[in-house]
């Protein structure tokens, strides 16, 4: 039975993906300690430091399927050592005296952190595919909605119109300013390490940078300048990258909640048949994945705090702070590779109604278009005078549920100055969307540029 989210067999995938979890299981995790063993051990080989037939041993032999994982979790038990069980199963099950060269100038961080980093790095490229993914479904809804006129709303409170394409819009932005977030961390921060005890690769002898290089090289990730046993600002900027998307993609949710309200229902998650809202109100559709990205955005958010301790590292290695990365940043990763997924289903089977959009502008009875009114009367009185009139009137309008129209024609100044016909023309929210599908097409172009770069 699993005593955790991400691994419930019941709840498993809301928290995570079947991609995430494999990534990061046990088996995985133990096979990237065994493959860079393997590459320390062929290094050392070619550079003559050990013999080339104990490397081949090693290599045949340093597979996850050889070991006994049980046994493993038994050694960590009883010898508190999180490395030395699996070394020892490997140097048993080598032949001829060969596992006696396995770890040569190693030390265990250097092992568990390049091993951790190397399922990072793979959560991290699924999380950047799915991602663009994501931009593209918002462009798709972009080019769609680019002048489908809505009601803007600040406060909660509708403002003055917008169209949907705007609005998305402003999701893309977001969403590829946290690609190119993305790309960045990828240039600086997936490097591996092997430095020995502190650092300082004694261990390894006078060609110790070359022995490092060179098995680092072969398991795909960087270089390090020196080495990062009690510096984690890498795994923390990877982590705080992967919360803004997280969270980019938990705003993006509770907006489509909030617009899939039974009152507003202007969006709405694409509904798929036998899907059930509710145990015991059998009309309930309820939002799922945007609540579920709401959800995750909070959790992952969570754990990234929890990972920034591990900044305060003592000395040149530091164990306490150091393994809350054992938890939080492979947290990090799979929630935030659920919530891609989610966003992807989410944004590319979105249902807009645009009749209710359209619809909701007419709820205030006019009042939405203060503001233009205002301008142009005070074009003929003054702004601040126009201010307060209109307000007046708004306000009166409001507490009556009174037509906006009438009030304004029943007002002697407003009438002086402004026939029905304009008020009417005036009121009209389509003609005071301002800028919104310039921006929407702005963004669509600048981000399909952007994205043959990737």
């Amino acid at each position: 039975m699993a005593c955790n989210m991400l691994d419930s067999l019941l709840y498993r995938n809301v928290f995570s993906t079947p991609v995430m979890r494999e990534i990061f299981d046990d088996n995985t995790i133990i096979q990237n300690w065994l493959d860079l063993e393997v590459a320390l051990a062929q290094t050392q080989a070619q550079m003559g430091i050990i013999p080339m037939e104990a490397a081949e041993e090693i290599a045949k032999k340093a597979k996850v399927e050889n070991l006994d994982i049980a046994e493993i979790e038994q050694g960590i038990n009883k010898i508190g050592h999180s490395l030395v069980p699996t070394l020892r199963c490997i140097q048993r099950i080598c032949d001829d005296n060969c596992g006696e060269y396995i770890h040569l100038g190693a030390t265990t961080q250097d092992i568990l952190d390049t091993g951790f980093m190397m399922s990072i790095k793979r959560g991290f490229e699924v999380i950047y595919n799915d991602l663009r993914d994501v931009e593209q479904a918002i462009l798709d809804l972009i080019e769609r909605h680019a002048d489908t006129i809505m009601a803007g709303r600040t406060h909660s409170q509708q403002a003055i119109p917008i169209t949907f394409g705007y609005k998305a819009a402003i999701w893309g932005s977001e969403v590829r300013r946290n690609i190119e977030r993305m790309k960045d961390c990828r240039e600086r921060c997936f490097v591996g390490q092997l430095s020995g005890a502190v650092g300082t690769m004694a261990a390894f002898g006078e060609r110790a940078v070359e022995v490092s290089d060179r098995s680092i090289k072969k398991i795909g990730l960087d270089i390090p300048d020196i080495a990062w046993h009690s510096s984690r600002d890498r795994i923390v900027e990877i982590v705080s990258v992967l919360a803004m998307v997280s969270a980019t993609l938990g705003k993006i949710g509770n907006e489509v909640c909030n617009l899939q309200k039974t009152e507003i229902s202007e969006l709405a998650e694409g509904f798929v048949k036998g899907a059930v809202g509710s145990s015991t109100m059998p009309h309930k559709r309820n939002p799922n994945i945007p609540e579920s990205l709401h959800n995750l955005g909070r959790l992952v958010k969570a754990s990234m705090g929890a990972t920034y301790e591990s900044m305060f590292s003592e000395h040149e290695r530091d164990g306490a702070l150091w393994k809350v990365e054992w938890k939080s940043a492979n947290e990090v990763v799979i929630m935030t590779g659920a919530a891609v997924a989610k966003a992807k289903k989410l944004l590319s089977n979105l249902t807009v109604n645009e009749e209710r959009m359209r619809k909701n502008l007419d709820v205030l009875k006019g009042l939405m278009m203060s503001e233009p009114l205002m301008l142009v009367m005070g074009d003929k009185v003054g702004k601040q005078t126009a201010h307060e009139i209109i307000y007046g009137i708004s306000m009166e309008a409001f507490e009556q549920g009174a037509s906006f129209l009438e009030k304004l024609l029943d007002n002697e100044i407003v009438r002086d100055n402004l026939s029905r016909e304009e008020l009417e023309k005036i009121l009209d929210p389509a003609g005071y969307t301002g800028q919104s599908a310039y921006f929407a097409r702005k963004v669509l172009a600048d981000i399909t540029a952007a994205r043959k770069n990737d």
